[in-house]
């Protein structure tokens, strides 16, 4: 069995090829599918470079646009590898390139916030999956791009950041929310089915394995890579940890003709040399934890970086195109010699050993020489490190520290008997910063961490200096914050450490809440759920899934189960215990009475009689008592001989029977009986309003005159014209069809002035209420809340009958016509909502939700049905059931 001795140190590698573009201030790159042409998109260009001849000038396209790119991808599939997406804020852009310019194909318009990531299914030529802050991730099909196929939204706090296709099957689809992913099969719908806690801190990069379905990698804040099996995401399968640890911006498995490697783009914080400005090369072994090779070159932030993918070459070198802040692209070689690295990083023993572990166990020689000492350590990953000289033939080294403001300069000088019986020896330079006492302790610790590690026959360099810094930063004040040197336009600010988050409340553990009709939800951590422990955690759970082990379950299944005692306890997947009540019988309003309820406005003691029937019938003695009192009072008020009109009801005023229901009013409304208080509000008080005229009496003429004039104005809202109609009882319209009424009857009267004859007619509000003036808004706000439960039953139509019954109806949105133009964006639309900016331009004037199908509209009043809701309503009344509109509807629909 061959076994590779020892893991090498990083090799440095140089960019092959660079090229300086200062202008062209662009945000994102991207390789077209054949690996021809390299795109750089900003806000102001579009940037062609053809990579099969470098001397062929950049070709540019104008933009022009006053939004950033947040990201751009071209197509990864033969058949469509002319197309490419930008995403421009809320937008994205589907452009096709041809010899000559690129042409927009298609604008793809459905997300509310910046989209942050764009990805192309490699197995369907025309399917795109975006993602956005507003939680939402879309999947498009370019062949009918007027919405989504398909949109999975995540129910939570975080938007979506990051979103990628599986590679292997195409099936699966993953998407980042802060620090946890949702995974998702486009086959079940639009609900996840695994639920990962991968980091405490925000993911930047999502990476599907080449080979296996199941595998993928994350990139994070944290400064770690973790490698998931979604089939057993309870735990990460392999953690790598970066220098520092720096936060890594992006992190990709390499492309299948390069095996076993990985590349990561390391964000440096500041004050660190423009060295750290690189790539790194990693091995996918599981006991690899240093980078195979560094790519050098940039001297600030790496934005993005792209695998050339050239399907037409015969050679397996893979070239990594990047672009960085510095406004430079530049080009390294994945050659043979890399691959043959990262594939030695990969054998392991029986064990379960790496090859470096399996060497010193089983030598009796000391565990490497300094040379090898020397060649193993990666002192970029030391903190505080900015630089170093190595002399192996002096058997000397330099090293220059900074930390907390502090500047070391340490010289170690190497006996020959190290690492056997002689440990190295220390000392601090001119330049160091230190004060005496301080070097005092810095030295002692360094002798006492080399004699320990000298005693064991074991090298001390690394293991020392990190000693040093920590010991440092404890006896100056601890670490102090860095701050990143990153601004990318697609997360502003989004690596920044230094944003603390001690603002950001400790997830929930238990709650409860009730719905509106009576529902109670319970949830909280049993007791015997694992103690979570924040000694080692710098940073606060951002979601309660954070404290249930990293892991979460299908939330979204199966339906709740009401159960009848609080004893009865569930737990669920998420280690929570979810508890669902119904406790509707301990309020005050009854479902049963609203049901069964009536109202019967032209025969009130009929009315309070039969509600007094429901009362008794469900058991409720209280209620039976009051009823009796309200038929008594309404028998009082009018003979009960016969149906009441409204003049015969109120043509004798009671003052006590106006004292009396004020009190019962407010007497059911202290005790929370909204049901109760609103039902006598809406018996003993109605208003409504009408046109009154001071004339006693007109002559036949006139009398035929008038109902054709109200004839002509009822008729006077054309079909087809091209303005909203108006409502025609509101006020301004009550106003004018007086006033075209008074003009009407003008002729017929012979007055001297127009004036007069509109004088004979006033616009009244007439009070037809026991209940009088004085409480009148609370009277209504009784009825609008009762309302509002009647809408959490379900019981519409009891509902829209108790708001004819407001005194002040709310006003409705009248959206009769089919409009051509929105009024939000000013496009065509020929639906009754809008292509372009997705508002709802009709809404159901029974349910007062948006008609997002096929639509009903009265051409007389205006109002709008789903035809559901028409032929429920009007199955039983004949006009409008907006409070306040009496408009025959079911006329004009021909429904009688």
């Amino acid at each position: 069995m061959e076994i590779e001795i020892e893991e090498k140190s990083p090799v440095i590698r140089t960019a092959e090829y660079c090229m300086n573009l200062e202008d062209l201030q662009a945000t994102a790159l991207s390789i077209n599918y054949t690996g021809q042409y390299l795109l750089l998109a900003g806000r102001r260009h579009l940037a062609l470079k053809n990579l099969y001849d470098y001397t062929e000038p950049l070709k540019l396209f104008n933009r022009n646009s006053k939004f950033e790119v947040s990201c751009a991808e071209f197509a990864i599939c033969n058949n469509s590898s002319a197309f490419c997406a930008i995403a421009t804020s809320q937008l994205i852009e589907v452009l096709k390139w041809t010899e000559s310019s690129p042409v927009l194909e298609y604008s793809l318009r459905a997300h509310t916030r910046v989209v942050t990531d764009i990805d192309w299914h490699s197995k369907h030529p025309y399917m795109l999956a975006t993602c956005s802050i507003d939680t939402y991730t879309h999947l498009w099909d370019l062949r009918d791009p007027k919405r989504p196929i398909l949109s999975l939204s995540a129910v939570c706090m975080s938007g979506a950041t990051q979103v990628g296709f599986n590679r292997v099957s195409g099936n699966f689809i993953a998407t980042a929310h802060d620090g946890d992913l949702r995974i998702w099969d486009i086959r079940k719908g639009s609900r996840p089915v695994q639920y990962i806690t991968a980091h405490l801190n925000r993911i930047h990069g999502i990476n599907w394995s080449h080979t296996e379905e199941s595998n993928l990698i994350t990139a994070s804040q944290d400064g770690s890579v973790k490698f998931f099996d979604i089939n057993n995401p309870r735990r990460a399968e392999r953690i790598i940890t970066t220098p520092t640890p720096s936060p890594v911006w992006r992190a990709r498995y390499t492309p299948p003709a390069f095996k076993e490697g990985l590349v990561t783009i390391i964000v440096p914080l500041v004050g660190s040399e423009s060295g750290e400005n690189s790539l790194l090369l990693w091995s996918n072994s599981k006991n690899s934890q240093s980078p195979i090779c560094s790519f050098t070159g940039h001297n600030d932030v790496i934005l993005d970086f792209a695998y050339r993918n050239d399907p037409y070459r015969q050679s397996n070198d893979i070239e990594i195109f990047t672009w960085s802040r510095d406004q430079t692209f530049r080009v390294w070689k994945l050659d043979k010699e890399l691959q043959k690295l990262c594939i030695q990083n990969t054998i392991e023993t029986e064990n379960g050993e790496s090859a470096l572990e399996y060497h010193q166990r089983n030598s009796t020689q000391p565990s490497c020489s300094l040379q090898h000492e020397f060649s193993i350590i990666f002192f970029p990953s030391i903190p505080g490190i900015q630089k170093y000289e190595l002399d192996t033939d002096k058997r000397n080294a330099m090293i220059r520290i900074v930390a907390n403001g502090f500047i070391i300069i340490l010289q170690v000088i190497f006996p020959s008997g190290y690492p056997f019986s002689s440990p190295p020896i220390f000392e601090f330079c001119p330049g160091t910063t230190l004060d005496d006492n301080l070097s005092l302790k810095l030295m002692k610790s360094l002798k006492d961490s080399s004699a320990s590690r000298v005693k064991k026959g074991k090298a001390c360099l690394e293991h020392c200096l990190r000693a040093l810094v920590s010991d440092l930063k404890k006896e100056t004040g601890g670490d102090k914050a860095h701050y990143l040197r990153l601004q990318s336009p697609r997360l502003e600010g989004a690596l920044s450490k230094a944003l603390s988050d001690s603002l950001i409340p400790f997830p929930k553990t238990s709650g409860v809440r009730f719905n509106a009709t009576g529902i109670l939800v319970t949830f909280a951590r049993p007791f015997t759920a694992k103690r979570f422990s924040l000694r080692n955690q710098t940073t606060t759970p951002r979601a309660l899934s954070a404290l249930s082990g990293g892991y979460l379950g299908n939330v979204n299944g199966s339906k709740p189960v009401f159960y009848p005692s609080k004893d009865i306890d569930r737990k669920s997947s998420t280690g929570v215990s979810i508890c669902i009540y119904d406790a509707s019988k301990l309020l005050m309003v009854s479902r049963e009475l609203a049901e069964n309820y009536v109202i019967i406005p032209t025969n009130l003691p009929r009315m309070c009689r039969k509600n007094r029937e429901v009362a008794e019938e469900f058991g409720r003695a209280d209620l039976v008592q009051t009823w009796s009192i309200a038929e008594t009072i309404a028998l009082a008020l009018a003979s009960s001989d016969f149906e009441l009109s409204d003049d015969e009801m109120f043509s004798s005023p009671n003052p006590f029977a106006k004292t009396f229901l004020e009190a019962l009013i407010n007497h059911y409304a202290k005790l929370g009986d909204v049901q109760t208080a609103a039902m006598l509000c809406v018996t003993f008080g109605r208003y409504y309003q009408e046109i009154s005229s001071r004339t006693s009496s007109f002559s036949t003429k006139s009398n035929t005159s008038h109902l054709h004039a109200q004839r002509l104005l009822k008729q006077s809202v054309s079909p087809y014209h091209t303005v909203t109609a108006m409502d025609v009882n509101s006020q301004s319209v009550i106003k004018y069809n007086a006033w075209v009424l008074a003009q009407h009857l003008k002729g017929q009267t012979r007055s001297n002035s127009w004036s007069d004859s509109l004088d004979d007619f006033r616009i009244n509000e007439v009070n037809r209420s026991v209940l009088g003036e004085s409480n009148r808004n609370f009277y209504d706000n009784l009825k609008k809340f009762y309302a509002d439960i009647l809408y959490c039953y379900n019981l519409l139509p009891a509902r829209a009958l108790i708001l004819k019954f407001v005194s002040s109806p709310a006003a409705f949105s009248s959206t009769v016509e089919f409009v051509t133009e929105c009024q939000i964006c000013k496009k065509t639309s020929k639906s009754p909502s809008c292509l372009h900016c997705k508002k709802f331009l009709l809404y159901c004037s029974y349910c007062q939700l948006p008609i997002k199908g096929s639509a009903n509209s009265c051409l007389s009043c205006s109002h709008s049905f789903h035809t559901a809701h028409l032929l429920e309503w009007f199955e039983n009344h004949d006009v409008c059931p907006v409070a306040g509109c009496r408009c025959p509807c079911a006329d004009n629909f021909g429904m009688t």
